[in-house]
């Protein structure tokens, strides 16, 4: 292989690549990046057999080839030079480095040791790539951290009646997005990482499909992302949520954003446990954190709304969370006893939803 490259122009696809490919590995060839030449083209691909990652770049391709060398190395050589052109000649299991008054060679492993990645096939639905980084943005923290259920892990996409709905719960908590698609038949739980990093990659126009061997892909102009579909039964966690609510109260969302952040400055160590003490009729709403050694804090918020007054706790940084994921200034907690689920929501977008188990507090 020996080809000529822009460093401003391979930079951005190689770092975008490189974010998938494993750390650390069992299988030392999942730490590197695939370099295929041909046809006046640069391929890079990277995997760490979860989430797969193919994109490419103009190049001057002298002679066709490829190689794998490690990701995270090959990017720290390419960031540290300046723009210009770059040579990449791939002799044997060598990759050399060149640019002006620079030259490097980095070991690297044979292509055919590298995993094939599935072939895209039937497209399912397309979106546009700003809706779909909102839906992913909006959902993918609400996924489990812990892989002791491994499907808790993942994210909901399920497209049936023209509505695309993604949905992520952990146990505790549940970010749901509904949009309207022109397309029929998709139920899949895909890695939250794996949907984060296509929404992070993609612009245009988004294609969504299957692929080979049971995998998601997700397509724009300049990457392809594709994804394992996770095995299991995903929760029903409709029936979580309360058909009914007894009370409703809005507030402005920035209100709420720094009265958490106030509140929390006197936690403990660990988790972070708020107090809400409302009062529709009073139109309050008070703001606490639980007594700490350092101290405490109380913040009083203007609200609207209706229904009985009450006391509720939650953990701080699920709040947070969900008033980060909300995109309008007002927000609409909906709730009805201290220890059942309550839901935020903007009564400027029906399509949106994140539903919080409260924090029972100690007598």
């Amino acid at each position: 292989m020996d080809v000529t490259v822009l460093q401003e122009n391979l930079l951005p696809r190689l770092t975008a690549a490189a974010r998938v490919a494993s750390a650390k590995s069992a299988l030392p060839v999942l730490e590197n990046v695939l370099l295929s030449a041909e046809k006046g083209v640069l391929h890079l691909t990277a995997t760490d057999l979860e989430t797969g990652i193919k994109t490419k770049v103009g190049a001057k391709v002298t002679t066709e080839g490829s190689i794998t060398v490690p990701a995270r190395l090959l990017v720290s050589i390419i960031t540290n030079l300046p723009p210009g052109k770059i040579t990449l000649k791939a002799q044997k299991d060598v990759l050399t480095v060149s640019a002006e008054g620079f030259s490097s060679k980095i070991n690297g492993m044979p292509a055919a040791d590298f995993p094939n990645l599935a072939s895209p096939g039937k497209e399912l639905f397309r979106i546009p790539a700003k809706e779909f980084k909102e839906a992913a943005t909006q959902v993918s923290f609400a996924a489990a951290q812990d892989e002791s259920r491994p499907i808790l892990t993942g994210i909901l996409l399920k497209l049936g009646g023209g509505v695309l709905t993604l949905a992520g719960v952990d146990g505790f908590r549940l970010g749901e997005k509904k949009i309207t698609v022109a397309g029929e038949g998709l139920m899949a739980v895909v890695p939250a990482r794996s949907l984060a990093e296509a929404s992070r990659l993609v612009e245009g126009e988004v294609e969504v499909g299957m692929a080979d061997e049971g995998q998601l892909f997700f397509r724009s102009p300049d990457f392809l992302v594709l994804s394992q579909i996770l095995e299991g039964e995903f929760p029903e966690y409709e029936q979580i949520i309360p058909a009914n609510f007894e009370t409703k109260i809005s507030f402005a969302k920035e209100d709420v954003v720094k009265a958490v952040q106030l509140a929390s400055v006197f936690s403990d160590e660990g988790v972070t446990i708020i107090i809400f003490n409302y009062d529709p009729q009073k139109k309050v709403l008070e703001v606490s954190s639980q007594e700490a050694q350092q101290g405490e804090a109380r913040l009083e918020i203007p609200i609207s709304g209706e229904g009985k007054k009450g006391t509720i706790a939650f953990n701080s940084r699920y709040v947070s969370d969900a008033l980060n994921a909300l995109l309008e200034d007002e927000v609409q907690l909906s709730l009805n006893s201290s220890l059942d689920p309550v839901m935020l929501s903007s009564p400027k977008d029906k399509n949106y939803r994140h539903v919080i188990m409260p924090v029972r507090l100690q007598e």
